[in-house]
């Protein structure tokens, strides 16, 4: 995180906040679900993650899709120590 940039701690996130993370595109040919996920991983705490990830599962929407590279997001969470509370969200 940047040094000008302050950490937002116990932000509750409303459902359309949430929502919002199912819309975005990509551009490079990255499967559009591994993209909404992989953002939500990246700027949610594990908490909101887990709700992100319920609304997801809601929708419709795919926790096994793939990056470019054939990698599901638990895939790679598995290789960070610190992200336990993110993989049993997906699992």
């Amino acid at each position: 995180m940047k040094r000008d940039k302050q950490r937002v701690e116990g932000e509750q996130w409303s459902e359309e906040k949430l929502r919002e993370y199912l819309d975005f595109n990509t551009y490079d040919g990255t499967d559009r679900d591994f993209h909404c996920l992989y953002r939500a991983y990246t700027r949610m705490n594990e908490t909101t993650f887990a709700q992100f990830v319920e609304l997801f599962k809601r929708e419709g929407r795919n926790l096994n899709a793939t990056n470019k590279e054939g990698q599901t997001l638990a895939d790679l969470i598995r290789q960070h120590r610190q992200s336990q509370d993110y993989l049993n969200s997906l699992v």
